[in-house]
C-alpha cells in the first residue's frame, strides 16, 4: 500500500469517523425534535456525499479515466454545497419555508445542468482539462447569497434571546466562507483529495449538532424554572382544603343554583389543573373539552353575551398533550374576543382525515400579525407547539389578521396501526 493511500484512507477516516458518531447519537436523540432531527441527518448524509464526490473527483483526475463520470461528479459537488447550506438555514428555523433559499437552489441546479448540452458551465477536453464558461461562478455566487440570508434567519430568529445564541451558527457561517476562500486562492485538485469547503462543512455539520442541544437547553431553561415553581407552590397550598372549602361554601342554606353550579365549575376546573401539573402529560381529547367546558363557564360568569363558545366536535376519541386546547381557547378569549367592545364567538372543531386529526379553534376577534415576532401574550402557542411535536410528533399552525380574527388549526398523525 503507497504511502498516498495511506494518507487518503488517514484523511477518509478523520472525516468520516466524526459524522457517523453525530449520526447514530442524532438518530437516537430524544430531546432533538423530530423536524430538526430529520433535517440534520438529511444534512449528514448529504456531507457524506459530498465526502466521496471529493475522493472520487480527485481520483478520476489522478488517473485521467472517463471524461463523461469525472463531468458527472463535479457537478454533483457544485449541486450539493449550497443544498447543504440551506439545510443549515433549515436547522436555524425549521417552521418558515424559505422560498429564497429554495428558489437559489432550483438556479444552480439548473445552472450546472447546462453542461450536459452546452458550454455555458463547465466541462473537460477529451484530454481530461478543465474549462469554465460563463456561468461557471454559479454555486459560489449562490453559495455566497445563502450565506448571507443564514446570517439574516440566525438574526431575525434569536434577536430577542440571549447573544450568546447568535456566536455558533455565526461561526459556522465564518467557516463556510473561510473554506470558499482557501479554495479560491490555494485549490490544487491535483494534490488535495477534498476541498477546503468541504472539509468546513464537515466541522459545521458536527458543530451544529451541538448547538442543537444547546437550543434544547435555551428552550428548556425556563421551563425547568416553572416546573419548580409549580412545585414549591404545590408544596405550599393544600389542594384538598381549597377542595372541601369550596364544596362548604357550595352547601350554605340559600346558595343561589347559578352560584352553586360556578363553585362546582370552578372546584373541578382547578382540581384538573393541578392533576395535569402532576399527572401524564397526555389525556384523552375528550377529558380535555371538559376542561374547556368549565373554563368556558366561568368566563361566561364574567364576561355574560360577550363570549360565544360553539363546539363541533366530529371525532375525540385519540390523546392529546394536556391543557393545549385549553391554552388554544384561552388565547382566543383572552387576547380575540374579549378585546372587542361587542364580543365574539370562539368555534372549536374535531375532524379525522386520512391518517391525521384535526382540531380548529377559530374566532372572530381582534386578530394580530403572525409575521412578527409573537411576543409574551402568545408564547402558550410556541410551548403547545413544541409539546406537540415532541409527544405525538404533531404541528400547530396559526393563522391571523388583524381586526378579522384567527385561526389556530392543531394536527395530530394517527398511531401507527390505527
Amino acid at each position: 500500500m503507497t504511502k498516498d493511500i495511506v494518507n487518503g484512507i488517514i484523511i477518509f477516516l478523520a472525516l468520516v469517523i466524526p459524522l457517523a458518531g453525530v449520526f447514530i447519537m442524532c438518530l437516537t436523540d430524544r430531546f432533538v425534535d423530530k423536524r430538526r432531527k430529520r433535517i440534520y441527518i438529511s444534512s449528514v448524509l448529504l456531507v457524506l456525499v459530498l465526502i466521496f464526490q471529493n475522493y472520487s473527483e480527485y481520483y478520476l483526475i489522478e488517473y485521467a479515466i472517463n471524461v463523461n463520470a469525472r463531468l458527472f461528479i463535479s457537478l454533483l459537488g457544485y449541486i450539493i454545497r449550497p443544498i447543504i447550506i440551506t439545510l443549515f438555514i433549515f436547522l436555524v428555523c425549521p417552521e418558515k419555508k424559505h422560498i429564497i433559499a429554495n428558489v437559489l437552489l432550483v438556479v444552480n441546479f439548473l445552472a450546472y445542468t447546462t453542461a450536459f448540452y452546452s458550454n455555458w458551465c463547465i466541462g473537460f477536453t477529451p484530454d481530461n482539462h478543465f474549462y469554465g464558461g460563463p456561468l461557471r461562478y454559479s454555486c459560489l455566487v449562490i453559495s455566497i447569497i445563502l450565506l448571507l440570508y443564514h446570517i439574516y434567519v440566525v438574526v431575525m430568529e434569536f434577536r430577542k434571546e440571549k447573544k450568546r445564541t447568535l456566536l455558533i451558527p455565526m461561526i459556522l457561517t465564518s467557516l463556510v466562507v473561510i473554506g470558499i476562500i482557501l479554495d479560491m486562492i490555494g485549490y490544487y485538485p491535483d494534490t488535495h483529495r477534498v476541498d477546503y469547503i468541504t472539509i468546513m462543512i464537515v466541522s459545521t455539520t458536527v458543530f451544529y449538532y451541538i448547538w442543537l442541544h444547546i437550543q434544547f437547553v435555551y428552550r428548556h431553561e425556563s421551563d425547568l424554572l416553572a416546573q419548580q415553581k409549580i412545585q414549591i407552590a404545590l408544596s405550599q397550598i393544600k389542594p384538598h382544603f381549597i377542595y372541601n372549602t369550596l364544596n362548604a361554601i357550595q352547601d350554605i342554606d340559600g346558595m343561589p343554583t347559578e352560584a352553586q353550579n360556578a363553585i362546582v365549575d370552578f372546584s373541578k376546573y382547578l382540581r384538573e389543573n393541578l392533576d395535569f401539573l402532576t399527572a401524564s402529560n397526555m389525556i384523552p381529547f375528550s377529558k380535555e373539552l371538559e376542561h374547556v367546558t368549565k373554563y368556558v363557564n366561568l368566563e361566561k360568569l364574567r364576561f355574560q353575551d360577550k363570549i360565544n363558545v360553539v363546539f363541533d366536535i366530529g371525532v375525540s376519541d385519540f390523546l392529546i398533550p394536556s391543557l393545549s386546547l385549553q391554552m388554544i381557547v384561552e388565547n382566543a378569549v383572552k387576547h380575540g374576543i374579549t378585546k372587542k367592545y361587542e364580543g365574539g364567538t370562539v368555534k372549536v372543531t374535531s375532524y379525522e382525515k386520512d391518517d391525521k386529526y384535526f382540531i380548529i379553534v377559530e374566532d372572530d376577534g381582534v386578530g394580530f400579525d403572525v409575521n412578527k415576532v409573537i411576543g409574551d401574550n402568545h408564547l402558550g402557542f410556541k410551548n403547545s407547539r413544541e409539546r406537540l411535536r415532541h409527544f405525538v410528533n404533531g404541528d400547530l399552525v396559526i393563522e391571523s389578521e388583524i381586526d378579522k380574527g384567527t385561526k389556530v388549526t392543531v394536527i395530530i398523525p394517527k398511531p401507527k396501526g390505527e
